[in-house]
Order: structure tokens, then sequence, then C-alpha cells
């Protein structure tokens, strides 16, 4: 009877025990398995783009993009912090831009910023974001004026500095007369490329012939072309969107011009599908290489195409790098502005999704310069 009793006392302990055993593994097992989010801080980055008007397509590639590096980040085990965006459109309009900047900052209390996408549109809320001390990555805007716009202001990608003199060299080299006309968006990064590009191009023995300014919501150019055309132009250098760039190369063609056209670094859809045949053969500066061989190049290629079904541009890639530069900035010195500032200072020899670079003193990114061009309606990069 005894031994009976010890028995079951001994098998009651056992039980004990293994109940224990079974209710630490389940513990253990559903702090495991619960979503990062309960795990894990947030932080929310405002983001501002043209979902609409002339540049359209720049807020699409941008927001595709970010749409990549969020779920990345946000599913990464190894990341403290959860990113949370909320987009606002700029319309490609400064005013606009500004105005989704006070709501950011002021009914969001956003303390970082991707975008806005034009130079126009960052240089007019750059005040608002520097005196608020807020962080803004810009994945578009170039003009100069932008390197010293503040210290929480930084763009990853290259300047019109860095970009004209190599494009001016290239034009005066390889331009069929010794004339080049110019057809230029009145905007902020217009100023800044023609101040770059003109001492250059003429230090080759070439000459500037008309500049006929345009407005952006303009989509008729046969005035300004007509006026270019009187000149039996040789060659044109239009500084565009890729909207606009397709309709000057259709009407071009309307009118009989028969010159060799050049382009700024952007590119989109509207310019192949508007310009068609026409775009064929046009040159242009360029610092992303969708079909690069470096490993992350690479992946954001291949994850973009098989997601969206298109090639990415070079706003894409750098509004995939932007957000990720954040993340890991938070990652190393938390969610403090200051501390987040500095680490951007500090990036150096960074390999994104659009290739390798380093952000300067001014917070400007140094990229690599190199010439593209058209062929057989695709984006490719020209080899001499």
């Amino acid at each position: 009877m005894l031994s009976d009793i010890g028995h079951k006392i001994k098998l009651t302990h056992l039980s004990i025990g293994v109940l224990i055993l079974v209710g630490l593994f389940f513990f253990f097992v559903s702090v495991n398995s619960k979503n990062k989010d309960e795990l894990t801080e947030r932080i929310t980055v405002g983001v501002i783009a043209p979902f609409s008007g002339i540049r359209a397509d720049a807020g699409e590639f941008t927001q595709n993009a970010l749409i990549l590096a969020q779920e990345e980040i946000n599913t990464d085990k190894e990341r403290k912090y959860i990113i949370d965006l909320i987009y606002e459109d700029s319309q490609y309009q400064p005013q606009v831009a500004v105005s989704a900047v006070q709501k950011l900052l002021a009914i969001d209390n956003i303390n970082y910023i991707i975008g806005p996408y034009g130079s126009s549109q960052v240089l007019a809320v750059a005040p608002i974001v520097e005196k608020n001390k807020t962080i803004l990555i810009t994945p578009g805007g170039q003009s100069d004026d932008i390197s010293h716009a503040g210290d929480y202001i930084f763009r990853n990608i290259h300047n019109a500095k860095q970009e004209a003199p190599i494009f001016a060299k290239f034009i005066a080299q390889n331009m069929e007369g010794d004339t080049v006309d110019l057809l230029v968006a009145n905007v902020a990064f217009t100023e800044s490329y023609l101040n770059n590009f003109i001492p250059v191009f003429e230090s080759f023995g070439k000459q500037i012939g008309k500049i006929e300014y345009f407005d952006v919501a303009d989509t008729d150019f046969r005035t300004e072309l007509t006026k270019i055309k009187a000149d039996n132009p040789t060659d044109i250098f239009p500084l565009a969107t890729p909207k606009h760039m397709g309709l000057i190369l259709e009407q071009a063609h309307e009118l009989g011009i028969n010159a060799h056209f050049y382009h700024i670094g952007v590119e989109g859809p509207d310019l192949l599908e508007i310009g068609g045949t026409f775009a064929e053969g046009l040159f242009y500066p360029y610092s992303y290489d969708a079909h690069g061989s470096e490993p992350r190049v690479k992946a954001f290629y291949n994850a973009y195409v098989a997601r969206f079904g298109a090639d990415p541009d070079t706003i894409a890639a750098n509004a995939y790098d932007a957000l990720y530069l954040l993340s890991d900035c938070f990652e190393k010195v938390g969610n403090n502005v200051e501390a987040v500032k500095k680490c951007l200072y500090e990036v150096n020899n960074y390999q994104g999704a659009s290739g390798t670079y380093s952000i300067d003193e001014n917070g400007d990114a140094i990229k690599e310069i190199f010439i593209k061009t058209v062929r057989d309606k695709k984006f490719i990069r020209y080899e001499e």
C-alpha cells in the first residue's frame, strides 16, 4: 500500500515536470511566433512624390520601390525598427510639395522624409524641413543649390555639377555640327545644368545656338521647335521630362526637323511610348545601370521586375536605397534625428540598389556617370 502511494507520488511529480516543460515549450514557441510588429518599435517616414501630373511615372517608380524595401525591412527579424510610410502627392509642383511637407510635420509629426522628386520642389520645402530639423532625402533633385539648402537635406542622386560637364564633353565630341540648340524646362534644375554645361561645351570650340524655354505644364512645343528649325539645326538638346521628350521628338518629326537629339539623364516609359522610333539612338548621361553586375543591383532589379513586370529606373533604385539608408541608421543609432543625420553623413562606399556611392559633406551622393542610349526601344548602356 505504501509502495503504491510512493509510486503515485513519483508519477505525480513526473507529470508536473512534464507539464512544466510542455508549458515552457509552448511559451517560447508563442513568443517566437509573434508577429515582428509586436516585438519592435515603429518609425513613420513621409514620402512626397509626383503621383499625378507630368511626372506621375516618377511617383509610380518611387512607390513601387518603397513597397519592396518596406516589405523586406519589416520582415527582417534582425531589424529592430518597423517602418511605416505616409504618401503625399506633390503633383510635380513646388507649392503642392510645400503643403505636403506642412501636413507631414504638423499633423503626422514626421521626422524623416523621402522626396520630393524635382529640384524646384526640394528647394521650396528645404527651408521648412531645415527649420524643423527634419531629415529629407531626395531621390531625384539635381540642382546644385540643394547642396547648400541645409544640413538636414540629403540626396542619393548625383547633382548637375557631376553630370553636366561629362555630357558636355560627350556631345561636343560626338555631335553632327558645331552648334547645339537648347529646348529647356523652366525649372530650378535647368539653371544649374546650363551653368555647368555651357563653359565645358564651349571649351571644345562649339557654340550654343538658341535657348528656348517652356513651362512644365506645356505639351505643345511646335512654336519653340519652329524657331529652332529656322537655323537649320544639326543638334538639339532638350532638358525635359520623359513625357516632354517623347512629345518633342514626335513634334520635331512632324515639322521635318532631322537634327540629332540628346537628352538629360531621365528614363521613363512615356519617352519610348510617345517618342517611338524617333527615340532610337538618343544619348543621355546616367548613374544607374539596371543591368549592373553588383549583387544588390541585380537583386533589386530581379525583385522589381518579378513584382511589377517592368524595368526600374534610377528614381526607383534611389528611393529603395533611401529607405534602406534610413533603416540602417535607425538600427545603428536609434530613432534620434541628430544621430541619424550624423550617420547619413558617414555613408561611405554604400553598396545599394543604384550602385556603390558615398555621401559627401554637403549631403550629396557621389556617383559614377556614364552614357546610355535607346536601342530597340530599350534603355541600354552605351559602349563606344
